[in-house]
């Protein structure tokens, strides 16, 4: 049996997790910017960003005040 989260709307993990790197791939975005283009609450999208982030998938810096989400070097390889 395979685990995959799917949202109210039907929408799996999966397809989220694809959608952020595509949206990562064309600029830096913080949580506010990504939960916004991907029609979703802020905690939601934080909480994908995070496991994202711990699975090496993404990296997290600082700029100025904001924190934003880049493709993490490692997967670009």
């Amino acid at each position: 049996m395979r685990n995959s989260f799917r949202s109210s709307s039907g929408v799996s993990g999966n397809d989220f997790e694809r959608r952020i790197f595509e949206l990562l791939g064309r600029n830096l975005m913080s949580t506010s910017q990504l939960a916004r283009e991907l029609g979703m609450r802020r905690d939601v999208a934080a909480g994908y960003l995070e496991a994202l982030k711990n699975q090496g998938k993404l990296d997290l810096s600082k700029v100025g005040r904001s924190y934003v989400y880049t493709i993490s070097k490692r997967r670009r390889k």
